[in-house]
């Protein structure tokens, strides 16, 4: 994705776009998913138990965002 780094780690694959991190749980190219549904982001949000998806490259990257706590 451009503009974004990919974060080396051993349990999971950590995604940083625009100051904002995700756990990746999963891709999936575009082309296997039936996109003509109109419920088809909320059914696989649901299924993978995520709360993002994104679009890039040809492939549907199913994530958590990773909140950020403010320490006052």
């Amino acid at each position: 994705m451009k503009g974004s780094k990919i974060i080396a780690n051993p349990f999971s694959r950590i995604l940083e776009i625009q100051g904002r991190m995700f756990q990746v749980k999963r891709t999936l190219p575009e082309s296997k998913i039936n996109m003509n549904n109109k419920d088809w982001s909320s059914f696989l949000k649901k299924y993978y138990h995520a709360d993002t998806i994104l679009r890039a490259n040809g492939q549907l990257w199913i994530c958590n965002e990773i909140q950020t706590i403010s320490y006052v």
